[in-house]
């Protein structure tokens, strides 16, 4: 990316974040400015946002075109799902024998799982 690039999707996320918590025509000022960079230099909201440290919007993608990752991500899902529910049956859920119980090792393990392939199909939503 070249550093001209890097500059405007820099001032883009100033402005976007006057858009989203100006005042009254503070916001729609901005909003209008954010509107017309992104289209005069080709940048996407996405760009902004992942410049910025937000999160990519995965609702939009194809996902025959990265379905592997996809059906992983809902495999772990619901595998957190499962390990949750055997979370709120067991009779110490959230004292201090939580610390050594297998199910709770399970639960941070898939959470860090499923950050981690939310982030790689959110990589590839941005290259897509």
């Amino acid at each position: 990316m070249s550093e001209d690039r890097k500059k405007i999707i820099a001032k883009l996320i100033k402005i976007k974040a006057l858009a989203e918590r100006g005042v009254g025509g503070e916001q729609a000022t901005a909003q209008l400015m954010y509107d017309t960079l992104k289209k005069r230099y080709g940048i996407t909201d996405e760009e902004v946002s992942r410049a910025a440290g937000g999160t990519v919007d995965i609702t939009e993608i194809d996902l025959k075109k990265c379905w592997g990752l996809a059906f992983a991500l809902g495999v772990i899902a619901n595998n957190l799902q499962d390990e949750m529910e055997l979370c709120t049956i067991c009779p110490h859920t959230h004292t201090e024998d939580c610390a050594g119980c297998g199910t709770h090792e399970n639960i941070k393990d898939l959470q860090i799982q499923y950050e981690t392939m939310k982030q790689k199909l959110e990589e590839v939503a941005m290259e897509v």
